[in-house]
């Protein structure tokens, strides 16, 4: 057995025994649940305030927990809290990847979400009615349109081409509908899931009519429905993510919290020196990213901290890549319309400077999260596209065993498409070249490309004088903590012990009490 899968034995085995218990509806964050859920009903509390709808549609358990303490966080402070739920039937859906689906697992899905909001002591409306179709299925003539129509398709007045286009390629771990023969059927199958949504979601809202939505992320499927129909409607939404740091969470209001904008705090805060005490707590964490970079996915263990050969009299660009199906990428490309065309027009362009050398660092993303090994990988895409790549261009692949961060110190010039390296670049004052629309781009810190000839441009300079384009390290600094300090919101009331599961810190309905958590009290 390899040594990776002898270590995540007892993962494996506390997720069977989980398993075993959501079939009897006792898992335990179900079980600290329902004592929250007898506490509150004893405290006697009445519904005065704002009707809040939750949309909980799947059963990834961390966030339907998450889901469970907002709402019971909600109540407990008077809110009329309601649960809207899948209620299962669709073709396909988001819930799991293609490596794990069709069919569906709507039975467990279902049943986990529904037990669970149970628990908390709140009822769903069930989002798909298993009995109806879409009223005007056929008008679409899906079969007979191409992928660039299916794009532009719309049911109802909602966009539903544009919005399944993050869900289809999150789906088939793959971005290019020209090279994936199985995009055409899969896209096809998401925009009937979406027509189905569409109306489910109108019924929802006029019969249970509410204030506030609030949902995790805004761009899966589900959510982007619901998102583009409550603004199409004036109904505000809330939504959440994960962050950077573990045991936090970011909300925005009526815009997609995977886009982590943080231009309202950052307006506020961007003249505003740090602190000594702030200054030591983000390198603090800075260098726990060398050896943790992501809350959930390990992607650095065993890595070395080896620095690259130089092999070139002249400057070292080291181009760091994004999964390709990531929502972080797609819809926030910029100078290009792909991560490809930027990955070959930086190649192309490299061939003019024979000097200088470049280093494309793919992300170890693309084989190392379980369960999401990429079906599209960049180095394959390389080794198809040229014959011969320059000699003066290297790729490290995404299972070499080497850190990203030697490769960041040692580039003269970084060059990024939206992934967060980027403003770890710009930390150590690199001139940071950047081709697609991340959070942190325009901020006044990096070198931000409008178009494919402004990309060659910025790069030529960069590459030519890079001391003149250094990053500008304190405005970076100041960004860097807004971003993973000052904006996400400690949320320590859900935990995750091992990807997938989902425990409640607590079975205090006082700990949830306004005034007992500053923080709760600011969600």
């Amino acid at each position: 057995m390899p040594l990776p899968t002898r270590r995540r034995l007892p993962e494996y085995a506390l997720k069977g025994l989980d398993l075993a218990r959501r079939h009897i509806d006792a898992a335990p964050e179900q079980q600290t649940a329902r004592r929250l859920a007898q506490q509150r009903r004893a405290a006697g509390i009445r519904p005065d305030g704002p009707r809040v709808l939750m949309l909980s549609p799947r059963d990834w358990s961390y966030h339907s927990v998450v889901d469970g303490m907002l709402a019971t966080a909600l109540a407990v402070r008077g809110a009329d809290v309601q649960f809207l739920a899948c209620g299962g039937g669709l073709g396909v859906c988001d819930r799991a990847n293609i490596n794990e689906a069709p069919p569906m697992p709507c039975r467990s899905c279902t049943r986990y979400v529904a037990s669970t909001i149970e628990s908390f002591g709140f009822t769903a409306t069930r989002l798909i009615d298993a009995n109806a179709s879409p009223a005007s299925v056929d008008d679409l003539h899906l079969e007979k349109l191409s992928i660039d129509d299916l794009a532009t398709v719309e049911y109802r007045g909602v966009p539903i081409g544009e919005l399944m286009q993050v869900p289809t390629r999150w789906f088939l771990l793959a971005s290019r509908a020209d090279l994936d023969p199985l995009h055409p059927m899969l896209f096809r199958r998401f925009l009937t899931s979406a027509q189905r949504m569409v109306d489910g979601f109108d019924r929802a809202l006029e019969e249970i009519r509410p204030d506030v939505v609030v949902m995790l992320s805004g761009l899966f499927s589900f959510e982007s429905v619901a998102l583009a129909m409550c603004r199409a409607r004036g109904v505000e939404v809330i939504t959440y993510e994960r962050t950077y740091r573990p045991g936090r969470l970011i909300f925005s209001r009526n815009t997609p919290a995977s886009h982590y904008d943080i231009s309202l705090a950052w307006n506020r805060h961007r003249h505003q020196p740090l602190t000594a005490a702030e200054g030591h707590e983000l390198d603090a964490y800075l260098e726990t990213r060398r050896d943790s970079s992501h809350p959930i996915f390990d992607f650095w263990d065993g890595a070395e901290n080896r620095a690259p050969d130089r092999r070139r009299p002249g400057r070292l660009a080291v181009l760091f890549t994004n999964v390709t199906w990531d929502s972080a990428v797609i819809g926030r490309e910029r100078a290009f319309d792909s991560i490809h065309r930027w990955i070959e027009a930086t190649i192309d362009h490299m061939t003019g400077r024979p000097d200088d050398e470049l280093i494309i660092r793919i992300h170890p993303a693309e084989t190392k999260m379980s369960g999401k090994r990429t079906r599209e990988p960049l180095e394959d895409y390389l080794t198809g596209r040229y014959d011969r790549l320059p000699s003066n261009v290297a790729v490290v692949g995404p299972d070499t065993p080497v850190s990203s961060y030697p490769l960041m110190e040692e580039a003269d010039v970084g060059l990024v498409l939206t992934s967060i390296v980027g403003l770890e670049l710009a930390l150590l004052g690199k001139p940071v070249v950047v081709a697609g629309r991340p959070h942190y781009h325009d901020r006044g810190f990096t070198l931000d490309a409008a178009s494919p000839s402004d990309y060659g441009d910025l790069l030529d300079a960069a590459l030519d004088a890079p001391s003149d384009h250094e990053a500008d390290v304190e405005t970076a600094r100041r960004y860097a903590h807004a971003f993973f300090f000052r904006v996400p919101v400690p949320f320590p009331h859900v935990i995750e012990p091992v990807p997938g599961l989902a425990r409640i810190a607590t079975d205090r309905i006082a700990d949830l009490a306004p005034g007992a958590d500053g923080d709760l009290d600011r969600i």
